[in-house]
């Protein structure tokens, strides 16, 4: 294996684990109410 052989399947396990930690993190029942909070967060009228 090459240098270059090397840093690429660091990066992809690197890429790997940051993937599947925010999926984790997106599907976790402790997150939801705040993802259900900011689904329509462009869509709200703030009048300041």
């Amino acid at each position: 294996m090459t240098l270059i052989d090397k840093i690429g399947a660091v990066t992809a396990v690197v890429v790997f684990v940051l993937l599947a930690a925010a999926y984790f993190y997106s599907f976790r029942p402790k997150n939801k109410q705040k993802f259900e909070d900011l689904r329509n967060f462009v869509n709200d009228d703030d009048e300041r």
